[in-house]
């Protein structure tokens, strides 16, 4: 099944979306672990924020990547819209 480009657009918008805002979500929560910190060190709560955290970025950046991808679609289809032979 060939998806056209408009189609391909708005498929790759909304996972952008939605990876950026999960990203800054997952960003947000682990500076507020951290942020909670005890006086003492644990590795455990290092490792809970530090994982959390390197999550949200991962995700911020795979949002990004999608959100750029979407974009050359979208051209794609303005460039079709504006040339109906190719």
């Amino acid at each position: 099944m060939k998806m056209d480009a408009l189609k391909k657009w708005k498929y790759f918008a909304i996972i952008a979306v939605t990876l950026v805002g999960l990203g800054v979500n997952l960003v947000a929560e682990a500076t507020i672990i951290k942020s909670n910190s005890p006086d003492y060190f644990d590795l455990k709560h290092m490792a809970l924020w530090f994982w959390i955290g390197l999550a949200g970025l991962a995700s911020i950046n795979a949002g990004i990547s999608f959100m750029a991808e979407s974009v050359k679609h979208r051209i794609y289809a303005e460039q079709n819209m504006k040339d109906p032979n190719a």
